[in-house]
This record gives C-alpha cells, structure tokens and sequence, in this order.
C-alpha cells in the first residue's frame, strides 16, 4: 500500500476509535445512593379533589403515594394486539407499557417516578392528584380531576385510529376548564415523560433523553451526567438539564431499542427537563454484574404552551404518545400516514447525517432481503453479496492498479534512490512516470473510501436494530443483536467470554490481507502495522452485536473468493509505456527552489529510460 492508502486507513481507523469512543459507556462515578436521590424528589404541587397524604419516598427511589383514606389508586388496562396499558388514576397515565411483541414481554417505564403523561406543576415534580375514572371501554379511558387552583382537569386516552394506526400509538387529549370564578393564567405545566433503561446494565448504549426542535432531533444519555468533576478532573457535576425550546414537536425518551415519545400536533414553545438515576439491581438477576452499580435510567418532563383562562373558559390540547420499538419502517410509516412529514418521528433512530442515507438504504434493502428468506442472518449474508456484487467493478480494478504499481516498484526504487536528496525532482518524475505507464496511484484507495461510509451506516444502523432482538441466525448464535457468546473464561479476576464470529471475522480478514495484492514499495514497518488490523477490527466488534461481526466475516469470505477468482480469470496487467506530452511543467516543480532559482543547473532534458534517469539500468520491468 502507498502512502495515500495508508492515510486513508489510518482515517479509517481514527473514525472507529472515535465512534466507538462516543458510543462506548464512559467510566460513572458512584452515583448518588437512592435514598439520597429521592431526598431531591419534589412531591406533586397540586392538591387532590379529595384530601391527599403526602407523598412517600420508597427506599429504591421511586416516589410511592402513601394509601389514600378516602379514594383509592384504580388501576385500569386497555390491551391490544401487541401492547398492553396498565393506566393508574393517580397522576392519569401509563403506569407501565408491556410490548406484548416481544419475546420477552419488554416493559416500558419501569422505573418511571410517575406514568407517562402525568402533569406537575414543576420541572422534576410527580403528579399525585388522584383523579377519578369517569369513562373506559377496550379503546379508551377518561380521567378528571380537580386542581387546588380549581381547574376541572380532564384527561382522555385513546388508541390512534386512522391511517396512522399503530398498536404502540394513543391519542391523549387534555382540556382544562377554569372552575375558579377568576381569570387563571400558568405557564409551568409539565408533562412527564417517562423513563427509560437499558434491559441489561453492560449493553453498548445508555438510555437518552431526546427531542425534536423544528426539525433538529438531540439526544443526550445519561453518560452525560456526572456527580463531580469530569475524569480530567475538570468541571462540576452534572444532575440535571433543562433547556427551552422554541418549536417543540416531540420529546422523550429512549434506549438502545425502544422508546417513549410525547409529539405535539403542532409546533410550539416548550421548556424540557431531564435527569439521571440509579437502579436498584441488587434483588435482581443482575445484582452480579460487574456494571451494575453504575447503571442508570433517565426521565424528564416537556411543559405545556402558557395557558391564560377566564372564569369558565376551557382549553384543550391534543397530544400522541408513541411507546414501542424503534424500528424505521414503521417510524417512518406513521410520519407517511399521519401526512405530516415534518413531525419526523422517525428521527428517534438517530442515524447520523452524513452516513444516515447509507443507514437507511442498508435497513430498507436488510427488510427487503428477510422478507424473502424469513431470517435475519440470511438477510445480512444477502445484502453483503449484494453490496459486494456492487464493489466487484472497483476492487478489480483497484487490484488491477495494485499489481501494475507492484510492477513499477523497481523503477520507483532506483528513482528514490538518485532522487533521496531531492524530493521534489523524485516526485515529478514519480508522477511523469505514472502518466507514462498509465497507473493511478490513488486507484487502490476507492474501494476503501467507498467502504467506509458503508461499514458506518452498518455499524450505526446495527447498534439499535430492533429487528435483530433475540433473533437466531444458526447453532450458537441465538440473538443477533448480542454477542454470540458460548463460553466463559475465567482468568482470576478477569472474565473472558468466548465469541467465535468475532474470532472468525479477525481469522477471514487476516487471510484476505494475506491474498490482497500489495505494492513493493510497502516497507517492513507498514506490513506490520497493515497486519494489526485485523487484531483492531477484532477488538471493536468482540463485544458489538454479532450481525455486524456476520456482516464483516461475509464481506471477507467474499473478497477472498474474488480474489481467487481474479487471479484465475484476469489476465495480468501489463506494463505499457505510453508517450506523454507534457503541456504543463509539473506543480512541484513549479514551487521547487530548484526550478526557479537554479534553472542553470537542471539537467539537460532526456527520455527517462525504465529503471533509470541518467544511468543504464541493467533491470528491466516485470511485465
């Protein structure tokens, strides 16, 4: 490889170091005990329509509403084909959220300090007002209550009917009806918006709060958030976010595969909250693993547009909560159905802007390929064929240009050897003498700058393929989204887990290396550095979900069979000298000192003789 290929593969790798840096959960420090979190817990400002005891503080952290004396907390369900609402009459919303499409039955809001959709008074407040259940069918249900400022507050949930239909979709409308004889105005009505966790403490992404401001989509995880200064030993702590947002149309929360998000019907002003905490894993399955101590869930709340109403006036606000899996197409369908484009729900799958085309091609083409074969693995090894099939033109002729820049290598040592102590006149002549034999120096490095965006928008769309979730490819690999671990080493202290496609894609890519055709002029250094790929690539996707590991051992396989099958069916190129004529003096030697102030020691013009300028060379290209 030249210099231009390394500096390609050297770009390569600084991108993965710093993707895999950002993705890569940073070191916590210990965490605020739960008992202490709970401490800063502000309970619920609004007063009951009945008497309400104060709200307790649960020792995991989850604010728990002493028994009411008078009204009891009614708990109500509305169930659909592929999700179940546990509703609770205290603070009027979703409890909790089972994905009955799941094969593990995932629970959404788990760890949430009140339901989704609750309204508080305050950013980081819980809603205790216990409201009453006034209607509820199989598709709906309608709370209300009355506020301590005297204001009906009536809170309807509906399953979304419509084009944009969707299992995981409700409708929620608030109506606010002033019952306090005066004019009301408030603009400090929050709405919570759940919590979010990863289902195991070591996935490769934490939790995030997210939102869309006209159009722009942020995330921030809770690796964000730190009790002291950072590991630079920089800054303070970081407990909480708060940021006012313009044109507010959806905010939430998220994990690696699914998500809660509160969208607007319009655009509007809005103030979101947001804050970490810690879960409790020690009575749980997870009470042994090494990062369970720092694993943390994240909550928030987005306010209501300011509110002013007269004596009897009544306001309504319509809103949509989408609790389910973070998958693109229907993501992307509910945006197509609802005909409103701009909400982009479907900017919660966070592809990124520069690669997010390739992401988003790669996931349409991967559905296409397992709608036909039924799995998911089969689909990855389609679709690497596919992509590969497509690059077949380019890394022909990039190996083409391979083989003819090998063959130049002696002539190019003899030339770094009159020129060394001119390296201005070596890379003129170097550059006439590709023009010459017709070699692209560069021709090597396309199918690298092809693949690059290719392997990222894998990468990117992989980490959060909900599709992939406990989706079996063949024997040991079981779940596609995780490591296909089948064994344990315990070396001490130390605990080494067995993935056999991550070592299968190091042992295909170092026998591709191997077969790839390089330039002679690859001193000792750089094949060493070129033969630690693969040991690089190993240690990035070890850990990482097995269908990119899949996706890279395919890939691999496949290149060693072109290479194979190049070597057979394509002629070796040939040397051919070609007569230039050179209309422009070089750009080097333009700004060389040589050319301009030393004119009258240039050498006299010559025909430049292979394997030699000035001197007969007894060498002749291998042709």
């Amino acid at each position: 490889m030249d210099k231009k290929t390394w500096i390609v593969v050297s770009l390569c790798i600084v991108g993965m170091i710093v993707n895999a840096f950002y993705l890569t959960p940073k070191p916590q420090p210990q965490s605020q005990t739960p008992a202490a979190e709970s401490a800063q817990t502000t309970p619920a400002a609004p007063a009951a329509l009945t008497p309400q005891s104060p709200t307790a503080t649960a020792p995991d952290g989850q604010a728990t509403a002493a028994p009411a004396q008078t009204e009891a907390v009614e708990t109500v369900e509305l169930t659909s084909t592929n999700a179940r609402y546990e509703f609770s009459s205290k603070g009027a919303g979703i409890k909790k959220a089972y994905l009955l499409d799941t094969k593990d039955k995932v629970v959404l809001n788990k760890w949430g300090k009140a339901p989704i959709g609750a309204l508080s008074t305050a950013s980081r407040s819980y809603d205790d007002l216990n409201y009453k259940v006034v209607e509820k069918s199989d598709k709906h249900v309608v709370f209300e209550a009355i506020s301590a400022e005297k204001v009906l507050i009536r809170k309807e949930y509906r399953f979304s009917t419509g084009p944009a239909v969707s299992d995981h979709l409700l409708d929620m409308k608030i109506t606010l009806t002033n019952q306090s004889g005066a004019k009301m105005s408030r603009d400090s009505w929050f709405l919570y918006t759940g919590s979010s966790s990863e289902l195991r403490p070591d996935e490769i992404e934490r939790p995030a709060f997210i939102w869309n401001d006209a159009g722009d989509a942020h995330a921030i995880h809770t690796s964000h958030f730190r009790d002291g200064p950072n590991w630079l030993g920089w800054g303070g702590a970081i407990v909480l976010e708060e940021k006012s947002l313009p044109r507010t149309r959806w905010a939430g929360v998220m994990s690696r595969f699914y998500t809660t998000v509160i969208t607007n019907k319009e655009d509007q002003p809005s103030r979101i909250w947001m804050e970490r905490f810690l879960i409790d894993h020690s009575k749980d399955e997870f009470a042994k693993n090494s990062k369970a101590a720092t694993d943390h869930a994240i909550h928030g709340g987005m306010s209501l547009p300011p509110v002013e109403l007269e004596a009897g006036a009544a306001k309504t606000l319509e809103f949509r909560i989408y609790t389910g899996p973070k998958i693109y197409r229907d993501l992307a369908a509910i945006d197509a159905a609802d005909g409103n484009h701009e909400r982009q729900l479907k900017q919660v799958m966070f592809y990124g802007n520069w690669f997010g085309w390739v992401s988003r091609l790669l996931v349409s083409a991967l559905r296409i390929f397992h709608d036909w074969t039924g799995n998911w693995g089969v689909a990855i090894i389609m679709l690497t064929v596919a992509v590969r099939s497509l690059l077949w033109p380019l890394q022909a002729r990039s190996n083409a240009q391979m083989k003819k820049m090998g063959k130049l290598s002696p002539l190019m040592k003899e030339m770094q050897e009159k020129y060394k102590d001119d390296p201005q006149r070596m890379n003129q002549e170097m550059m006439k003498m590709y023009r010459e034999y017709g070699v692209n120096p560069v021709g090597g490095c396309l199918p690298l700058l092809v693949q690059f965006p290719i392997f990222i928008g894998f990468y990117t769309a992989l980490k959060s393929a909900t599709e992939l979730r406990g989706q079996p490819f063949i024997w040991w690999v079981q779940d596609l989204s995780l490591p296909d671990t089948v064994a344990t080493l315990n070396l001490f202290i130390y605990h080494l887990d067995i993935n056999p496609l991550p070592l299968l894609m190091g042992l295909t890519m170092f026998l591709q290396m191997k077969l790839t055709p390089q330039p002679a002029t690859v001193d000792k250094m750089q094949q060493r550095i070129f033969m630690l790929m693969p040991f690089m690539f190993l240690f990035f996707c070890y850990t990482f979900a097995s269908a990119l590991a899949l996706y890279w051992t395919f890939t691999n396989i496949f290149m060693i069979i072109q290479a194979q099958l190049t070597r057979i069916w394509q002629k070796e190129p040939v040397l051919e000298k070609k007569t230039v004529i050179d209309t422009k003096p070089a750009s080097v030697s333009s700004m060389s000192p040589y050319a301009s102030g030393n004119k009258q020691k240039k050498d006299k013009p010559r025909t430049l003789r292979p394997g030699g300028g000035g001197s007969k060379s007894t060498r002749k290209p291998n042709t």
